[in-house]
């Protein structure tokens, strides 16, 4: 009887297992001119493992291996790479390392009364688009919008270590006539592996991927 029973445990907890969310896919799709071989992380936990940093939860990061046919010589335009999702439609282009990675930042201060000095200041969406407020004086905390200002603050700090790494390591735009492989980083999170297309080319000669 109890071997019975654990048996019962040991094929519930494989087919748990095998119902664990898929967070990484592959995907592999080609035209007249190139071949592309695609692998997605899908969540901030992959995301990490592939890039070292999870981009604070907020990005899917696609691994893109671009191969032109016959060496034909081919130009690598990041924008023509689009991700949608079945779930809500939304679509989003690839975003440049210095836009997930800036500087610079937008500032909300509420204001005492109309035109007063801000006595508290809240850091809303960077440059990059991550992170909605933060801390007590944000728009979130049911501040009036009528007295709160928005300038933007930017740094003349060096260059931040992870624009640095996402430099190194996204897809180049460029000539190329050889196999060529970098990372494209799409502002969309929340999302399953199955609802997923990635989109690449005109319309005469698009490339439309689903990962598994």
């Amino acid at each position: 009887m109890a071997l019975r029973g654990l048996a019962i445990s040991l094929a519930f907890a494989f087919l748990l297992s095998g119902a664990a969310k898929k967070t990484t896919g592959t995907a592999r799709g080609e035209n007249e001119d190139l071949i592309l071989n695609v692998t997605i992380f899908t969540d901030p936990a992959a995301v990490k493992e592939a890039l070292g940093d999870d981009l604070g939860g907020h990005y899917i990061v696609a691994q893109v291996k671009v191969e032109p046919k016959y060496t034909k010589e081919i130009v690598i335009d990041r924008d023509d790479f689009l991700l949608r999702t079945d779930k809500d439609g939304d679509r989003s282009k690839p975003m440049a390392p210095s836009q997930v990675a800036g500087n610079g930042g937008l500032i909300l201060t509420r204001t005492q009364g109309p035109g007063g000095d801000g006595a508290e200041r809240s850091r809303g969406w960077s440059l990059g688009g991550i992170g909605m407020g933060g801390g007590g004086g944000g728009m979130g905390s049911g501040a009036d919008p009528n007295n709160v200002k928005a300038t933007m603050e930017t740094s003349d700090k060096k260059e931040n270590p992870l624009k640095k790494m996402l430099d190194a390591n996204v897809l180049p735009e460029k000539k190329i006539e050889e196999p060529t492989t970098g990372f494209l980083f799409f502002p969309m999170e929340n999302q399953k592996l199955k609802d997923l297309e990635l989109q690449y080319g005109s319309r005469e000669n698009k490339i439309r991927m689903r990962f598994k």
